[in-house]
């Protein structure tokens, strides 16, 4: 029981130092994979291994564990499995949730689907799934979905809070680039979790309004771009050309 809890504080300890060392960080995972195996099997009910897709989201969540544990708020070990459970059952759901999108408004795969509709990203993301039968696609939104859970969205909410004219869009894009070519509101954002809006508009002009009311596309602009999404990142900026202002 001692040894337990004499390595859980130094698991702790490391992972406040892996928030800052590269070192520390590949350390760290290199000595909890085995548990993380472990933890990602039981949530799935079933033996996982480096192979499968839960391998990548357990592993996504526990990083994601180490930017964001802070002293004071118990054990790293107990926060970080908390975590990778909840990006285990958030895939889960998004997988559930596309295989359902894939089966149903028929009218999505149509010519004449309402290119202005709030879903307008997921329809064309939809279509170029069929078009393609490119599970690389799949793959991508569940890692995506990871991604984004960490500011508190899926990849399939962007289907209400896309922007619908294509002068709110291009707003929105110039403000993603802003934070994708300044590195410390860049920084900011994936530290914080939250959109540097005072940042924004203090130093580019961006309207207030928008940043706030369309935060969520703007986010997802920036964690697409970079990563590694290039068929969603494709699909999320290109979807929607040629509408109306």
């Amino acid at each position: 029981m001692e040894l337990q809890r004499r390595m859980g504080s130094y698991e702790t300890e490391l992972a406040l130092r892996a928030a800052q060392d590269d070192r520390a960080r590949e350390e760290l995972i290199r000595r909890q994979e085995r548990n993380i195996l472990r933890i990602a099997s039981r949530a799935k009910h079933r033996f996982v291994t480096k192979s499968d897709d839960e391998w990548s989201v357990a592993l996504c969540a526990f990083s994601r564990a180490i930017d964001t544990f802070e002293r004071g708020s118990g054990g790293f070990l107990p926060y970080a499995e908390t975590l990778i459970r909840r990006a285990l059952i958030d895939a889960h759901r998004a997988e559930s949730r596309f295989e359902r999108e894939m089966s149903v408004a028929p009218e999505a795969f149509s010519a004449d689907a309402d290119e202005e509709a709030p879903g307008a990203v997921l329809y064309a993301v939809v279509q170029s799934s069929v078009r393609v039968a490119d599970t690389s696609l799949r793959d991508e939104i569940l890692a995506a979905n990871a991604a984004l859970g960490a500011f508190g969205f899926q990849f399939f909410d962007l289907t209400s809070c896309s922007p619908k004219q294509q002068k709110t869009r291009k707003a929105c894009e110039q403000a993603a680039l802003a934070l994708l070519n300044q590195p410390q509101a860049r920084d900011s954002l994936f530290h914080t979790k939250q959109l540097p809006i005072q940042q924004l508009v203090r130093q580019n002009g961006f309207s207030k309004k928008i940043l706030d009311q369309y935060r969520r596309y703007i986010i997802a602009l920036v964690v697409l771009q970079t990563g590694d999404y290039p068929l969603l990142s494709g699909y999320i900026r290109d979807c929607g050309r040629g509408e109306n202002t």
